[in-house]
């Protein structure tokens, strides 16, 4: 598929890379010749130097023959001329990236009068990931699937828990409406099977309705559901208009620590239910004059990787009950002990999972129409939704006679509104949405999961 980039900076490059590793024709467009011809050299893609705001530039580019033009340059009014300019040109499917509130409160008109296909909020997307880990207290993180009604939810087995050392299918006889997908054990990623045995610290994916999952959470070591009643954000971003109000209606009370005194008006004057305080989060001294050991949650959301996660070892050692850290770069989280870090997000991660689900969308295969799509954990693994449409080759037989591939599993079924827990003798129908577990890339379409076609 050929696809036109505009912008190379670090969540451009991002998309560019993992595009790339689909197998699409990537041209990017970007001001900065070195930036440009950096990423040529180190990736196969073309690249044209200016701006996506110039109607040459674009034809440079290929726009007429593009399927897809994503324009994510740090100018919401750049993206926005860009997108629409490469759509009067020819291109089929437009994705911006948006920050301003004035943009994405009008989404729909927006999209409308510019003819905009997908606009992407890194700042919505990534205070959505930390409310997910906030309502699920013992989850480390939380994909939603199927309009937000399932979810699928990782945790950590903590030592000498009931789980630990365990084998699968012992775990399924206690908790039989439990399905353990995924297992990340430090480096390596594990598709279960009845024998798998689960060790401490290991981070297991699964699906089961809340009560259940609950009861495995505290067989893990975990306390029982509680509510969180307090939290302390380090750093005034874009994140906390989004997430403050959010965390105001749950009944939390928030208390923001901002080191720019200016920044800190805007932030109260535009978030009066939070308070805002002056002062460097990263400071321990300052930190313990705020009582950081009384807050029950601690988001540090700096611009800083490295600066978040020191903050919230900090807080995990002063006994806050869960941390949340972002984290863009989620490969220094390899060079400590990352359980102690409760919830690590990544916003960029998530923009790019948001944009190839909707490049993915795009393809007319037939058998299912992708409807979403994630990463988890070391980005090895995917999930995928799919809706089987009536010719898909993996309806009307049952599971266990599926030439499913080694690295797939099929977690769990939703057939008109209702969750199923699949057994080797269920069968898919048409219009299941069917959730895909996959251990290798390359599950561009439902057939793909199988090793070949069925009799």
């Amino acid at each position: 598929m050929e696809v036109i980039v505009i912008g190379g900076g670090k969540l451009g490059q991002k998309i560019i890379e993992d595009l790339n590793d689909e197998g699409h024709q990537i041209t990017l467009i970007d001001k900065n010749p070195d930036v440009l011809n950096r990423l040529i050299d180190e990736i196969d893609i073309k690249g044209v130097t200016g701006i996506g705001t110039d109607i040459n530039v674009l034809k440079d580019a290929g726009v007429t023959q593009a399927k897809v033009v994503i324009s994510a340059t740090p100018s919401d009014e750049v993206n926005v001329i860009s997108a629409m300019l490469a759509k009067n040109l020819g291109a089929e499917y437009t994705i911006i990236r948006a920050r301003n509130r004035e943009f994405t409160d009008n989404e729909s008109f927006i999209k409308q009068k510019f003819d905009i296909d997908l606009i992407i909020n890194q700042d919505r997307e990534a205070a959505n990931d930390i409310l997910h880990v906030i309502d699920f207290p013992s989850a480390s993180n939380v994909e939603p699937f199927y309009h937000n009604r399932v979810q699928l939810v990782k945790v950590r087995i903590l030592a000498d828990s009931f789980p630990d050392g365990m084998a699968v299918s012992d775990i399924r006889q206690k908790i039989p409406d439990l399905v353990m997908v995924v297992i990340e054990r430090g480096d390596e990623t594990i598709i279960p099977s009845g024998d798998t045995t689960l060790q401490a610290k290991d981070q297991v994916d699964l699906f089961a309705p809340k009560k259940v999952l609950n009861q495995f959470c505290e067989l893990a070591g975990h306390k029982a559901h509680q509510r969180y009643r307090t939290a302390l954000i380090i750093g005034g971003s874009r994140v906390n208009h989004y997430l403050v109000p959010a965390l105001h209606a749950r009944g939390i009370r928030t208390r923001i620590i901002e080191r720019d005194e200016d920044r800190a008006k805007v932030i109260a004057s535009r978030l009066p239910m939070a308070e805002v305080i002056v002062g460097d989060g990263t400071d321990q001294i300052f930190l313990r004059e705020q009582r950081i050991y009384n807050f029950e949650l601690s988001l540090s959301l700096t611009n800083s990787d490295e600066e978040n996660i020191m903050v919230s070892l900090f807080a995990h050692r002063e006994g806050v009950t869960k941390t949340i850290t972002k984290v863009n770069r989620v490969g220094l989280t390899d060079l400590l002990d990352a359980s102690q870090l409760d919830a690590i997000l990544s916003p960029r991660i998530s923009i790019s999972d948001a944009v190839i689900r909707g490049v993915r969308s795009l393809r007319k295969e037939r058998g299912g129409y992708l409807e979403n799509y994630a990463r988890l954990g070391n980005e090895k693994t995917e999930a995928l939704e799919f809706r089987l449409a009536e010719d898909s080759p993996i309806c009307g037989t049952p599971i266990k006679d599926l030439p499913l591939k080694d690295h797939i599993v099929i977690g769990i079924i939703i057939r008109d509104g209702e969750v199923i827990l699949p057994t080797g003798f269920d069968e898919l129908q048409p219009d299941d949405h069917v959730l895909i577990i996959n251990n290798h890339k390359n599950i561009l379409e439902i057939k793909d999961i199988l090793k070949r076609k069925v009799k």
